[in-house]
């Protein structure tokens, strides 16, 4: 199927639906362009952080899609992440129920805080183990739902929110702090998180990213990182930081379902949340793309990412 080009002199949009308009409106002032190196090694990487950042700004997304990204150690997440220190999301590790009620929580109500990025989401909720399940509920709540009163999670305020206050949040976890180690002689793994937050039903609002690197791509990414300082600018992926509307299709997002169940059910749900967020995905490309609806290159899009939007470390 054949893109429909956003720039298009012929045909005009209603203005609430003109996205020629929105990126006119928001380059260079209202759009983020980045200082990236060349991640052609990590691409699909830097792609799924992208799309999920962007489909912050698209109407009709009320529910955040959070990303879930596994590895092994020293495998780009962080490096990944970091790369998207932009504004409308704050970075950080140091993350407790103390630091979401005096500061997540205000900068989603007077900063339009749309992103949380904790690269190293295992340890931050290692530092406060006494809390630990509260701030997974709390958290949980955040990412989805949204906060209406903190009263649930027996913290004392009189303060309700209305609308509730939610975030989109993207992490990371190395592979053994998910799944923990392998018992080779009872042939299954033990510790990890991974069985502890499908019961908590956690993890099935996380669209998961894992991956691993083949042997012949680590001395490329040894080399991107020799040269990093020298390769900066090359890449300038941009982020539209104003709500647009794209039209979506429900025969193409037909074609995502075979992704969004085996997601589910490797979560522990059926999906549904998955659909949400695949659909979301696409839109999201459709815009960064210059489209103003989805289409069939949107869906071949996240229907590729999909190689990794499991728990099966296929090679980037």
């Amino acid at each position: 199927m054949n893109s429909k080009p956003l720039i298009n002199k012929k045909t005009k949009l209603p203005k609430s639906q003109n996205i020629e308009e929105e990126f006119r409106n928001t380059l260079p002032a209202n759009s983020v362009t980045l200082g990236v190196s060349n991640l052609l090694e990590v691409e699909p990487l830097i792609d799924i952080i992208k799309l999920t950042l962007q489909t912050a700004y698209i109407k009709g997304v009320n529910t955040p899609v959070n990303l879930l990204l596994i590895a092994k150690p020293e495998s780009a997440k962080t490096s990944a992440m970091e790369i998207f220190k932009i504004k409308g999301t704050y970075t950080t590790n140091n993350i407790t129920q103390a630091v979401v009620v005096s500061k997540i929580l205000p900068m989603i109500e007077n900063q339009g805080l749309k992103y949380l990025i904790i690269p190293d989401f295992l340890n931050a909720i290692e530092k406060d183990y006494t809390t630990r399940q509260g701030f997974l509920n709390l958290m949980k709540s955040l990412i989805e739902e949204g906060i209406t009163s903190l009263d649930t999670f027996n913290i004392r305020t009189n303060k309700v929110y209305e609308p509730p206050l939610k975030v989109g949040l993207i992490t990371g976890i190395t592979t053994e702090s998910f799944y923990g180690h392998y018992n080779v002689k009872e042939h299954h793994w033990e510790g990890g998180v991974k069985h502890i937050w499908k019961a908590m039903g956690l993890l099935s609002r996380f669209v998961p990213f894992s991956y691993k690197y083949e042997l012949s791509k680590t001395f490329r990414v040894f080399e991107f990182i020799e040269k990093e300082e020298q390769q900066k600018a090359t890449l300038k992926p941009k982020i539209v930081r104003r709500r647009v509307e794209v039209k979506g299709n429900p025969q193409l997002f037909a074609k995502l379902e075979t992704v969004s169940r085996d997601i589910g059910y490797e979560a522990g749900g059926y999906g549904f949340r998955m659909q949400r967020s695949l659909q979301a995905l696409a839109k999201a490309n459709a815009v960064l793309n210059g489209r103003a609806e989805v289409t069939q290159e949107d869906i071949d899009k996240i229907i590729f990412l999909g190689n990794w939007m499991n728990f099966q470390f296929n090679p980037l």
